[in-house]
Parts: C-alpha cells; sequence; structure tokens
C-alpha cells in the first residue's frame, strides 16, 4: 500500500512546460525587443520606419502571451486539480481501517512536498512578472517615442502630414484614456483643417491641424469654471510647431494627469491647486521684487527666484540659479522679459536650473487649498482670517532683511493630525484631505553635501515615513559617498578615473594649472524635495543656490580649460593648489606659486580663501595678508589653520570679494591676484 500511495504521489500529472518556463521565453523575447530599440542601426534594429519589425515584434508578444493562457490553463487542470483529488481521497475511509492512518500520511505527505514546489514556483514568477512588467512598460514607452520620433522626423523635412498627426493624436488619446472626436473642415480644392477633440472629466483639448505650422491651433477649456491660463496653449503650441511630437505628447499627459486626479477627487481640485501654485510663486517674486527696488538680478540672488510657470511644463517652474556667464551676456531687454515672466527661450537653456512642480502620491494625508482662495501667499493689504480649512501665518524672509510675509495654510482636522501611515482616512474628515503632496523636482538634479541635504530635509520637516528620498540612490553610509570634487571633475571631463583633479589655463599669457588637493566633501545627486507648505520655498531656496555657487566655483577650476600633456614640463607653469574643507563644505582655500624669472628658480607666493556666505549665497574673500598669516613654503597648511568662526566681512578683501562674487571662477579670482600680487 506504501509503495502505491508513492506510485501515486510521484505519478502526479505535470505540464511539459510551467508557467515560469514560458514567462522567461518571454522574459527573452523583451531582452531581444530591447536590445532592437537601442540599435542605432535601422536594417537590423527595430526602425520606426520599420512597420514590418514592429508587426513581426506584434506577433512574438502575441503568441508568447498564448501560450502563457495555455500554460495557466493547464496549471489549473493539473496541478490544482490534483491537490482537489488529494484532497478529496484523504476525506474517504479505507476499505480497512487498519490502514486508515497510513494511507492519510501517505497523502498529505504528497500533498505538502507539491505544494512546497509549487509554492517556490510561484515565488519565481513572482520575481519574474515584475521584472517582466518593467521591462514590457519600458519597451512600450521607448516604441511609443521613437514613432513619436518618426513624425518630428517627417514634419522637419515640411512633408504633408497632417493625416499623420490626426492618427498619432488618437493614438495618444487612447493611450491616456482620453474621448476623442475628429471634425474635417474646408471644401474640395481648398486647404483642409481637422480638429481633433480630447476630452476628458472635466478637461477638453482642441488641436486645429492644417498643412501648414499657421494652421495650427490649440485650445484648452473646462466644463466647470477653472480659469485658465493661455501661456498653457502656447507652450502646448510651440511644441507641436516645432515638430516635437513626444514632447507635445508629454504635456497632454500631464494635463491629462490633472484632469483624472481632479476628476477622482473631487472636490479636491488639482487643476485649480495647480494654478495657485503658479500664482503663489508668481506673489513671492513680486513682494521680492518690491523690497529689492525692482532688481530682478537682486532677485535671482537674493530673493526665492523668478516664477516662470508654463515655460517648460503643466505647472509652476521657477528658475532659482543662473551662471554668471548667463547673467552677464543677458541684454537688458531679455531681462525686462524674465521680470514680466515671459521669456520662454530662459527655458532651453541648459547651464540654468530650475524647481518644477509636480503632485506625487504620499504615505501621508495633505489638505489642498480651497477654491475660494487663488494662492497661497496673501498680498500685505489682503485680510484673512483663521478657520476650521485654514490660519494665516506670518513669515520673516531669510535673506531679504525687513520683509515678512504672509501664507495661508491648509490645516488637517484634528481626526489626522496623529494618524499612521497607513493611507486610509478616517470617518467624517475633509474632502480636501488627500494621499498627495507637491513636490519641487530639481531639473537637472543637484550635487548637493550632506549639509545642504540635512538642512534641505530640517527646513522642510522631512521624516522617514516611506516616501521616496530627495535622492533617487542614496549610500546608507557617509563614507561611502562620492566626493563633489570627482562628480564635478566627471561631469565635466567625461572622465570617472581616480586620476589627479587638475586642469590648464592660459591667464595674461601665462600658464597655470589649477590642481584640487585631496578632495574631502561627500555629495548625493538631489533630484526632489516634497514640499508641506509654501511657505518653505523660502527658506529650501537659498541653501539650493548657496550649494549651486559653491559647485559653479569648483566647476571653474576644469572648464575652459586645456588637457594636460603628459610630456608637459611642469616646472615652466605656474600652478595653483585648491583645497577644500571637510567640515566646512563651502570654503575653498588657494596656493598660488607664480614664477617670476626665465629660469624658473624664483616665484611668488600668495595665499587665498573663499567661502560662500549661508544666508544670500555672496562669495567673501580674503587674502593670506588680511589673515596676519606670513609668507611660508606650506601655504595650504596655514591656510587650514584658520578657523571659520574667526572668518569676518572686516577682514576680507573687498575688492576681491567682488571679482570673486560677479565671476564665481576660481581661475578669474587667480588671475587678479596675479595683477595685483605686488600690492597685496
Amino acid at each position: 500500500m506504501e509503495s502505491a500511495s508513492e506510485s501515486t504521489a510521484s505519478g502526479l500529472p505535470r505540464p511539459l512546460r510551467t508557467v515560469s518556463d514560458e514567462f522567461c521565453e518571454l522574459q527573452t523575447i523583451v531582452d531581444q525587443f530591447r536590445s532592437q530599440l537601442d540599435m542605432t542601426d535601422g536594417i537590423a534594429g527595430l526602425h520606426p520606419f520599420g512597420p514590418i519589425n514592429a508587426d513581426q515584434a506584434h506577433a512574438q508578444f502575441t503568441q508568447a502571451c498564448s501560450r502563457i493562457r495555455d500554460s495557466l490553463t493547464a496549471y489549473r487542470n493539473t496541478t490544482l486539480s490534483s491537490w482537489a483529488q488529494l484532497l478529496a481521497n484523504s476525506t474517504q475511509q479505507p476499505a480497512h481501517p487498519g490502514q486508515q492512518l497510513l494511507v492519510a500520511n501517505n497523502v498529505a505527505l504528497a500533498a505538502t512536498k507539491r505544494a512546497a514546489a509549487a509554492g517556490q514556483e510561484l515565488s519565481e514568477m513572482r520575481k519574474i512578472t515584475d521584472a517582466l512588467h518593467m521591462d514590457l512598460g519600458s519597451c512600450q514607452r521607448k516604441l511609443y517615442a521613437a514613432a513619436g520620433k518618426a513624425i518630428s522626423h517627417v514634419q522637419s523635412y515640411g512633408m504633408q502630414s497632417s493625416e499623420l498627426l490626426v492618427e498619432r493624436l488618437m493614438a495618444t488619446a487612447k493611450r491616456l484614456g482620453l474621448a476623442c472626436y475628429t471634425d474635417v473642415q474646408g471644401r474640395d480644392g481648398e486647404d483642409k483643417v481637422t480638429t481633433v477633440t480630447l476630452a476628458g472629466g472635466i478637461l477638453v483639448i482642441d488641436v486645429d491641424i492644417g498643412t501648414s505650422n499657421n494652421q495650427m491651433k490649440i485650445k484648452i477649456s473646462y466644463v466647470s469654471d477653472i480659469e485658465h491660463d493661455q501661456r498653457i496653449d502656447m507652450l502646448m503650441l510651440s511644441r507641436l510647431r516645432a515638430g516635437d511630437i513626444p514632447g507635445f505628447e508629454k504635456l497632454v499627459e500631464q494635463v491629462a494627469t490633472l484632469d483624472r486626479l481632479t476628476k477622482e477627487k473631487s472636490p479636491a481640485s488639482f487643476i485649480h491647486n495647480t494654478f495657485a501654485t503658479a500664482s503663489t510663486l508668481t506673489e513671492i517674486q513680486r513682494q521680492e521684487m518690491a523690497a529689492l527696488n525692482g532688481d530682478l538680478k537682486q532677485v535671482l540672488r537674493h530673493g526665492s527666484g523668478i516664477a516662470l510657470p508654463y515655460m517648460r511644463h503643466i505647472g509652476p517652474s521657477t528658475l532659482y540659479f543662473m551662471p554668471a556667464s548667463l547673467i552677464h551676456g543677458l541684454q537688458d531687454q531679455q531681462w525686462a522679459s524674465l521680470a514680466s515672466n515671459d521669456f520662454s527661450e530662459i527655458a532651453d537653456m541648459p547651464q540654468c536650473l530650475w524647481l518644477d512642480f509636480v503632485w506625487e502620491p504620499s504615505s501621508k494625508q495633505h489638505r489642498l487649498l480651497a477654491e475660494k482662495f487663488s494662492k497661497y501667499c496673501l498680498d500685505p493689504e489682503q485680510m484673512s482670517e483663521d478657520s476650521e480649512t485654514h490660519k494665516v501665518a506670518s513669515y520673516p524672509h531669510p535673506t531679504i532683511h525687513g520683509l515678512e510675509m504672509r501664507f495661508l495654510e491648509p490645516v488637517l482636522p484634528s481626526s489626522l493630525e496623529n494618524t499612521d501611515n497607513s493611507g486610509t482616512l478616517p470617518a467624517q474628515t475633509s474632502d480636501l484631505c488627500i494621499p498627495y503632496t507637491l513636490v519641487a523636482r530639481l531639473a537637472p538634479e543637484l550635487l548637493a553635501c550632506a549639509l545642504t541635504v540635512r538642512s534641505i530635509m530640517a527646513a522642510v520637516g522631512h521624516k522617514a515615513d516611506g516616501s521616496p528620498s530627495m535622492s533617487q540612490v542614496s549610500p546608507r553610509l557617509l563614507e561611502d559617498a562620492p566626493t563633489l570634487e570627482r562628480l564635478i571633475h566627471a561631469n565635466y571631463n567625461n572622465d570617472n578615473t581616480d586620476e589627479l583633479l587638475q586642469a590648464r589655463h592660459q591667464i595674461n599669457q601665462t600658464s597655470l594649472v589649477v590642481k584640487l588637493e585631496s578632495p574631502q566633501i561627500r555629495a548625493w545627486n538631489i533630484s526632489r524635495i516634497p514640499i508641506n507648505s509654501m511657505h518653505q520655498i523660502l527658506d529650501i531656496v537659498p541653501l539650493l543656490r548657496r550649494q549651486a555657487i559653491f559647485n559653479e566655483l569648483i566647476a571653474s577650476c576644469f572648464t575652459g580649460a586645456s588637457n594636460l600633456e603628459s610630456e608637459l614640463n611642469m616646472s615652466d607653469i605656474s600652478t595653483v593648489a585648491v583645497k577644500t574643507l571637510a567640515n566646512d563644505p563651502f570654503r575653498i582655500d588657494m596656493c598660488i606659486k607664480i614664477f617670476t624669472d626665465s629660469d624658473n628658480s624664483e616665484f611668488k607666493v600668495q595665499g587665498a580663501l573663499l567661502r560662500v556666505s549661508e544666508a544670500t549665497g555672496d562669495i567673501v574673500a580674503w587674502t593670506h595678508q588680511g589673515l596676519a598669516i606670513s609668507k611660508t613654503s606650506d601655504m595650504l597648511a596655514a591656510l587650514s589653520a584658520v578657523s571659520t568662526d574667526s572668518l569676518t566681512t572686516e577682514s576680507a578683501h573687498k575688492t576681491l570679494s567682488k571679482v570673486a562674487d560677479i565671476s564665481t571662477s576660481v581661475p578669474m579670482v587667480v588671475q587678479w591676484l596675479v595683477a595685483h600680487i605686488g600690492s597685496l
């Protein structure tokens, strides 16, 4: 009886191919598909104009999915039904009562072994399907983007592509879950204009497509009483006329997302709060401009940035940093356009640093602004009182002395103040409380030291609540993080090696080598900052700007320099040794050796110290003479011994500080020191 039972257990029907086998095969197809998409060769790879290749890939996916369905059916009919049969057998009475216990044990043992094997298989299936889901999504986005670029390519050659654009918009609407309608206007023999209407919950986008750019028009409207900003229409139209189809579709997706969230979370209007956030940034800039006598350059340096909503995406954006070279290169007319928040060309300048504000799911509940309020920041003359839904709070401006600003701060119901992070709302809570939060995305990401990261976390009251961190990839330990100096060097030289960080410059016909000594500052890339209240922008931007100014100082050691040659005679070149300090990550010590005769037997030594101030981001400079340091062979060691607490503005060199602050460049500071070394 025992052998018969084991025969039954070992003879359980098993499919020839398991579900895991089928998923592995599908994974292989996905890998091949992705490799084709990544290939630049249009003959061997999946070219955007290659429908045969696309059809072939689609057929492979269809066949693989059919095999998976068959395997799932076989799995149900064999394995699961076998378990059911084993369970039924275990409940039946055997012909001989003395064998009842033995049969039950054998059946239970066989079922347990089979269940353990199946459980392991299901675990492997879960891992495979998770990776497969990500790969399929990546392939879908890449294939869709490739088709969009193909249409852009057609438009760039001025080909008649109106029908192609219409089909593309219809496909985009289907992908985003929007209703789509078309209407063709125009008589035979005349240029026809096709109006494509994309409709969401409360959103309607009308796109007019003709045979020329002048016939293209875009109009967004809402079925509710939401006041629309025409700059969104202009932004989307500029993408379409430029032939940037993927960029245009990304904007449509952003609008559709706001529409979907507004519909799902009604009466909490994401569209209204997006407009209110943009108006808030504009109001902050207006009050800062008034306090700084209308000087926009001072607002960019000491304020909260320049509000430029709908210049980059469907939502508010702030330009918080502009490199010195670009600041001095803009004309007065361009500054006037920036002051009126209407200079779209600035959005395409890669040197600028931005904060783009978006909504992201959160593990905590947040309250949106009610529609009766148009912005969070109040006018100085505007009166408002605290209520159950909001309070009015005043904050002194952290960088502009004497300026005090008032903000509306939505408050959570008392039932939500001490709730856990489960994301579930207690009963009888406000409809404006939602599990979404406003996030400032840094574009591009900013390299930041540990001090900056901690200061930002303190400014926004960040806690470990399960939400994504400010950095997408964060080392667990401080010593595991790379150094700021090497990361900046790699960005400007496309070099990830651990070679000496040095670069050659030409200053007043004198060759000069700038060399970074033993990098000290650990750094991370900050990509996003969750915002709990709009007043936190006042505290966040100065921290980001200070880090950006220091990064520009370090980067100036490598930008505009020529490569060092291995056979170069270093004795023929004056040198600048630059050193950073781990305990003060916004300070730079410099030792300059300038050769004074033809045979390089004599040279002059000049020491200098630069530091980016905490509040304003101004660069302050000291010479070794001003710090009462005598000429020494180890100037860097003498400078390093100077405590940061002892550095005062009274002992700083006023002219050198101005040169450093205006140029934000170590070579320019060295150039001034070389020219005035005899008078220091």
